[in-house]
């Protein structure tokens, strides 16, 4: 991410990938839930506000895919956008502020109701908002 990430924008296309696809549906038990719980996109900014570490990110990133509660498609964009990051200020600034996005376009979408599978050719944040104009 670090090579990539030019502007806020480039951030706000990375966290509207992520956020939709813990958006995604998912059979669990006998219902359809998103494929990441609000609560998982919320301790991910949580523990990065309190840890101020990448690596140790990374590590529970992993950690809750094993465990069921982050999907692999998440984890891999997730892990994909943080993994080039450093141990400075700077990076972990980036850092918060793509998982903020990631939880304001999550809770954007779950409040609203809005179908992520209806939303195909959505890639980048313009789009959702040109979409969600629509929508409303």
């Amino acid at each position: 991410m670090s090579q990539l990430v030019k502007t806020d924008t480039d951030l706000l296309d990375i966290a509207t990938r992520i956020a939709m696809s813990a958006l995604t549906p998912v059979q669990k038990g006998k219902e359809q839930k998103p494929a990441v719980d609000a609560s998982t996109i919320n301790n991910l900014l949580t523990y990065i506000q309190s840890r101020k570490s990448i690596k140790e990110l990374l590590a529970y990133i992993l950690r809750q895919t094993g465990r069921g509660e982050i999907d692999r498609n998440t984890s891999k964009l997730l892990l994909s956008a943080l993994k080039d990051l450093k141990e400075n200020e700077e990076d972990i600034n980036k850092a918060l502020e793509l998982l903020g996005y990631v939880k304001w376009i999550y809770e954007t979408l779950d409040g609203l109701e809005i179908d992520v599978t209806q939303l195909k050719g959505v890639d980048n944040f313009q789009k959702l908002v040109n979409e969600l104009v629509k929508r409303m």
